[in-house]
């Protein structure tokens, strides 16, 4: 076995490699707890990318199927043998079979995980402004994203959300948007919406939103008043900003925990962060970090909370140490 085939032999690893950004948390957690094994990943993260197969007539069953071959042929293939041909031949196989499989669960995976729905996203470094099909638009935050259908999106306009957006809203029919924690329903305004992580914010900057969480708890919220989630109930405050922090590139903080701050430095530059000494992810941020430079970001927290940092741009990297 190659050091990446149990990469590109995983399916959860190839579903994020296609785009699902749910899965970001766990495979940036593996790369900090397995450093070693960045470039195995990015080899396969490039070979899974690389590979375009469809078959219309796949199913659940004929995955199993198609996993249970193509695993006993990789194990004939590790056997002894004999001449140097039967080895060529049970190589070829193991890697045909394997894109074979890899191209079928691709489409698969598109055809019974996002059917019917258009998907936007914005990765991490990056936002992405979108024009949804009634008018409305999208700012997206780094590592987000939204799916709708494109085909009934007038008729209902219905989005799902992971991550960060700001949203303005045309007139129209019922706007909402659903997150893992519950939804926001408007007519015709503009809001923020913070979904990552547990953590659910919700900023009216015009009209009037409705907020209301898995167990049908609800809140009302006009210009200028936030609802935050806390333990299964809403805290209403008042905010006096014009438009979100993130859209001008500011991320302002009071006693965060520094991991979190860190986690968003992360999506905005693109870059992983390793801590080199235990305990630092538990410190607590006092300020104001911007999205232009990394190390000024970098030089405002650790001089604040006295740690050092060192970046490896090759890598895109940066090492959190005392």
């Amino acid at each position: 076995m190659s050091a990446i085939d149990k990469y590109i032999e995983n399916k959860e690893f190839v579903t994020w490699v296609l785009g699902d950004v749910s899965k970001d948390d766990y495979w940036n957690k593996y790369l900090e707890e397995n450093p070693e094994e960045k470039e195995n990943i990015d080899k396969a993260i490039d070979w899974v990318k690389q590979v375009k197969v469809k078959d219309h007539y796949f199913s659940a069953q004929r995955e199993r199927e198609l996993w249970k071959e193509i695993d006993q042929k990789i194990a004939d293939s590790n056997s002894p043998i004999k001449t140097k041909t039967i080895s060529f031949k049970n190589t070829w196989w193991k890697y045909g079979a394997a894109v074979i499989v890899l191209g079928i669960i691709i489409n698969f995976y598109y055809r019974n995980f996002v059917p019917q729905h258009h998907v936007d996203t914005a990765r991490k470094g990056f936002t992405n402004n979108i024009t949804l099909p009634d008018g409305s638009t999208v700012n997206l935050n780094a590592g987000s994203s939204i799916s709708y259908d494109k085909k009934s999106f007038k008729a209902g306009r219905y989005i799902s959300l992971k991550g960060e957006a700001f949203f303005n809203v045309e007139k129209g029919q019922t706007f909402q948007v659903n997150t893992e924690l519950g939804t926001v329903t408007v007519l015709g305004t503009s809001f923020n919406i913070l979904a990552r992580k547990q953590k659910w914010i919700v900023s009216c900057y015009t009209g009037k939103v409705a907020v209301k969480d898995k167990d049908g708890n609800q809140v009302i919220l006009t210009k200028g008043k936030e609802a935050v989630y806390k333990n299964g109930s809403f805290v209403t405050n008042t905010h006096s900003n014009t438009q979100p922090n993130w859209q001008k590139g500011l991320f302002k903080y009071s006693n965060a925990p520094l991991e979190s701050v860190f986690e968003e430095i992360q999506r905005q530059f693109d870059i992983r962060i390793i801590y080199k000494d235990s305990g630092i992810q538990k410190l607590r941020f006092s300020g104001t970090i911007s999205n232009k430079n990394l190390e000024k970001a970098l030089d405002i927290i650790s001089k604040s909370m006295d740690i050092n940092y060192k970046i490896d741009n090759k890598k895109k990297e940066v090492e959190i140490s005392y």
